[in-house]
């Protein structure tokens, strides 16, 4: 008759099985684990090196909705994009671009600094908040080959009704 493993053997198993979850978990948060994937993602992860946002933000600050259920909703995307590559699967939905949400979490830009920037001609961002995203204006900020650093002027979102 097989004796079934005792206690002990749970409990290490369980310890390790907690410590490689979360050992996976900070490995995967990391910017050069999204550039791992040379063939999908390389040319994003060299443009976003050379970016403004290069040295300060990882692709998680941006790329998920702030706090718990956002960080891990895009961890399971993540996974199951990893999956979809190497399993040759063809991904034809592109991801969203970050959301306004995104670009004001804590230690990053701040609503405040945007109010003060609105006046004497400035551009009324907190007016805009709710209705465009950050990269409409400020195209893929994140990775150079796109960055649109200029100012947008009210016509082209408003016609020539704008003032």
């Amino acid at each position: 008759m097989a004796r079934l493993p005792g206690r002990r053997f749970w409990f290490a198993l369980l310890i390790v099985a907690v410590a490689a979850f979360f050992g996976l978990n900070a490995y995967s948060q990391r910017s050069q684990f999204c550039g791992s994937c040379h063939e999908v993602m390389g040319e994003h992860y060299e443009s976003w090196q050379t970016s403004t946002h290069g040295e300060t933000a990882e692709c998680l600050d941006c790329h998920s909705e702030p706090g718990w259920t956002g960080y891990y909703h895009s961890k399971v995307e993540g996974a199951k994009n990893a999956l979809q590559f190497y399993l040759g699967v063809e991904k034809e939905d592109k991801a969203p671009p970050p959301g306004p949400a995104s670009c004001l979490r804590d230690g990053c830009h701040i609503e405040a600094e945007l109010e003060r920037s609105e006046g004497a001609g400035g551009f009324a961002h907190t007016q805009h908040l709710a209705s465009i995203g950050c990269v409409d204006c400020h195209g893929d900020i994140g990775h150079r080959e796109a960055e649109l650093d200029r100012a947008v002027s009210c016509a082209e979102c408003h016609g020539d009704s704008a003032e």
